[in-house]
């Protein structure tokens, strides 16, 4: 099943309460990579990074050079991008620097986020191509969407708890 919600009627969901509320929901995804851009939000500002970051995988694979697998760790605390063998962590971006996330209207395999660098102040489009992609903005949401620091993601895992 690829949504995070399935379309039954009862609507159960792909991952535990116990999973989302101790650990981190695991993903591979192909890293396309990414780029500054100019809001913290919005369906053009993700497009023109896509857009940006699809031409820069079309001239790396025309050059022989592979787009590079990484594992996402999406968790309470944020979003770790990883290399899938080492784990050496290349980004760790906190969830409440997270703005936004959503998939690619015209690819479904695409995935984006935007998060502000710690570092830089500046907003960056993280952008990934992968197969599970329907349940990666799912998810992300849900964690952004119940972030508050001392309550941090209750209102999901009860929910759950409710609805399982």
């Amino acid at each position: 099943m690829n949504r995070a919600f399935s379309r039954k009627k009862d609507k159960t969901w792909m991952h535990t309460p116990e999973a989302l509320s101790k650990h981190f929901i695991p993903y591979n995804a192909k890293f396309l990579g990414s780029t500054e851009v100019e809001q913290p939000k919005g369906t053009e500002v993700v497009r023109d990074a896509v857009r940006k970051l699809k031409f820069a995988r079309h001239i790396k694979k025309s050059e022989g050079q592979k787009i590079p697998k990484v594992e996402l760790q999406i968790s309470i605390y944020g979003v770790k991008i990883l290399e899938p063998k080492t784990k050496e962590v290349q980004h760790n971006c906190q969830l409440h620097r997270i703005s936004f996330c959503a998939d690619d209207k015209t690819d479904k395999r695409i995935f984006t986020f935007i998060c502000k660098d710690s570092e830089s102040n500046k907003h960056l489009c993280y952008v990934f191509d992968s197969e599970k992609c329907v349940s990666i903005p799912d998810v992300l949401g849900w964690f952004v969407l119940f972030y508050k620091p001392g309550i941090v993601f209750l209102a999901l895992v009860n929910y759950l708890k409710m609805n399982n």
